[in-house]
């Protein structure tokens, strides 16, 4: 019985991605993939930084959510260019996938000594699948024996899209804008009628230094950020607070708080511990779910590694007011 409710709620939610107007994948440490955020943030470091993202959504179901992403970025000085690479895989049940790779770039410009403004593009490249033949149905799960239903044929749809981004900040605050799935011409399958859903995302914040003592040579900071998303109709407003005192790091997130129509109740507190050693940075989070239907689905974990280093690689190294963002 048990694993009859478990391959229920698996195709419940493939279903509800499918036939319903499907929303983007999501990272709970949205800052440590900041490509897939906003291309304004490609180069937003003065290093070539490398990340790595996994994410395991409702992890006590066999093979629900999972979503894999790599991005690179560098910030070329002499053209104050930022450049990166996105590629990200995110698989719902092993039967809906997507795999995306993307390109993305900026650019900075000094509005006067303390502002700056970084536009950005990204133009990427979509591959969506649907595995039918992954599916469970009914009879299979009630008689035990090989469904009488014809499954339909496995299906594949390629297309490019874009997205733009703007964003401006100074040492300490910072205010962001993304509209995704600009170019979005091709259906998400033959047999269905809608078309990915454009995404619009508004993110900021604000990062300080704590007060330092005389004997206390370590920084501290303290971080205060949102997210807003709206997506296929619904609003979704993320809230949350950082503090980092080297090499360690904590975090507490509110995904979903109700202060708009048609969004859901607050549905997952997001708890974040992170470690820095030489160049490496390792953040894990854990999503602890509010809602009481998804109560015995075991939440979500996601672990982000980032590598950065510093490059003369296009041009002379030269100073730069790096985006004050939470090292999420």
């Amino acid at each position: 019985m048990k694993l009859i409710v478990k391959y229920v709620f698996i195709v419940f939610g493939v279903v509800l991605a499918v036939q319903l107007k499907a929303q983007d994948p999501q990272f709970s440490q949205f800052y440590s993939s900041p490509l897939y955020l906003s291309p304004s943030l490609a180069g937003a470091t003065e290093q070539t930084r490398f990340i790595a993202n996994y994410r395991n959504q409702w992890a006590s179901l066999p093979n629900a959510y999972i979503t894999y992403a790599f991005s690179v970025d560098h910030y070329v000085s002499n053209y104050k260019s930022g450049i990166g690479l996105l590629v990200l895989r995110d698989q719902e049940g092993g039967v809906y996938n997507t795999t995306t790779a993307g390109i993305a770039y900026s650019y900075a410009i000094d509005v006067n000594n303390d502002i700056k403004v970084r536009p950005g593009l990204t133009a990427s490249y979509y591959n969506r699948s649907i595995n039918y033949s992954e599916l469970d149905f009914a009879d299979e799960l009630s008689r035990g024996a090989t469904s009488s239903i014809e499954i339909p044929k496995n299906e594949q749809v390629n297309h490019y899209d874009f997205a733009l981004s703007v964003l401006t900040y100074t040492d300490k605050y910072w205010l962001g804008a993304t509209t995704d799935h600009l170019l979005a011409l091709n259906k998400q399958f033959a047999e269905d009628d809608t078309y990915p859903s454009l995404k619009i995302s508004a993110y900021g914040g604000v990062r300080f230094q704590l007060f330092e003592t005389v004997r206390s040579r370590t920084d501290r900071f303290i971080s205060l950020s949102f997210l807003y998303k709206n997506q296929a109709g619904f609003n979704q407003l993320d809230l949350g607070v950082n503090y980092e005192k080297e090499p360690f790091r904590i975090g507490l997130w509110f995904r979903g708080i109700p202060a708009f129509e048609q969004t859901a109740d607050l549905n997952a507190v997001v708890l974040l511990v992170g470690y820095s050693f030489s160049n490496v940075l390792i953040n894990y989070s854990y999503d602890i779910s509010t809602s009481r239907l998804l109560a015995s689905t075991g939440g979500a974990h996601e672990i982000s590694i980032a590598y950065k280093f510093s490059s003369e690689w296009g041009g002379k190294k030269r100073k730069m007011r790096a985006v004050p963002c939470p090292s999420f």
